[in-house]
């Protein structure tokens, strides 16, 4: 055969294989983050699934394969080992962060991709959040997420059962009112928003316990208890183990804390 063409043919394969290594990183990947809650104590996650499924979409993005799919599971995973698996407010902190400047880079790569964009939300909503409410607002980090939110909604309002109108109404009521600094927060928009997450899925129990949470800051306490009942009866799904037991724990608490 011609070293041409054999030089052609290695490098074909060459191509394939390294395209296959990508598919199969992406997939273990993924395999690895379904069972991100395999080994847990309550809400006590162990690290090992969430820490291969991380270095299995890191693997993915050397490719171009997969790039857009692994980056929104990656900040997902970011995000998911800040609030779950990590013991200290620096770790936490730290991964939050990690998610938060991947997030940036990536929703100008992915602009119309609302994975990815709900997920640098949420890595820097909760980011601010570790740094402290009130210097978050000041510095501007709130009016960032309410600008990267709105753009969430116009892509798509009903996203992820609601949760561009859930995080809507979660910082309108969370971020103070500061006048001549920060004056578009509002308790009256965050009941509007929460409740249209709940009429887009009104058994989610993230728009459930958002909307109670509000209820109980704005002293209706009453109608606050009918929701935080209705959650407690919910079982949590399979897929979201710990997602769901850590707002069933937290409903639970709040529930306890009313008079």
């Amino acid at each position: 055969m011609n070293s041409f063409f054999k030089l052609i043919i290695v490098s074909l394969l060459g191509l394939s294989a390294t395209l296959s290594s990508a598919q199969s990183s992406f997939n273990q990947g993924v395999i690895f983050f379904d069972k991100r809650a395999e080994k847990h104590e309550g809400l006590k996650v162990d690290s090992t699934n969430i820490n291969l499924a991380i270095s299995h979409f890191k693997d993915a993005l050397k490719s171009k394969e997969n790039n857009e799919e692994a980056t929104d599971y990656l900040l997902l995973c970011y995000y998911y080992k800040a609030a779950f698996v990590v013991r200290t407010k620096d770790e936490q902190k730290k991964n939050y962060f990690i998610g938060q400047t991947l997030g940036k880079a990536a929703i100008k790569k992915y602009p119309k991709n609302k994975g990815i964009l709900l997920w640098y939300i949420a890595n820097m909503s909760k980011y601010g959040e570790a740094k402290g409410i009130v210097s978050s607002a000041k510095n501007g980090l709130a009016d960032k997420i309410k600008k990267h939110t709105e753009k969430l909604m116009e892509l798509d309002p009903k996203f992820s059962d609601g949760a561009p109108y859930r995080i809507m109404g979660v910082i309108n009521y969370k971020v103070p009112y500061i006048p001549l600094f920060l004056t578009w927060p509002s308790k009256k928009k965050a009941e509007e928003y929460l409740k249209k997450a709940l009429i887009i899925n009104s058994k989610n129990i993230s728009n459930l316990y958002y909307y109670a949470e509000f209820l109980v800051e704005e002293k209706r306490e009453t109608e606050a208890k009918v929701l935080l009942k209705k959650i407690l009866k919910t079982s949590p799904r399979k897929t979201a183990l710990i997602e769901d037991m850590y707002d069933l724990s937290m409903s639970k608490k709040l529930l306890s804390s009313i008079k």
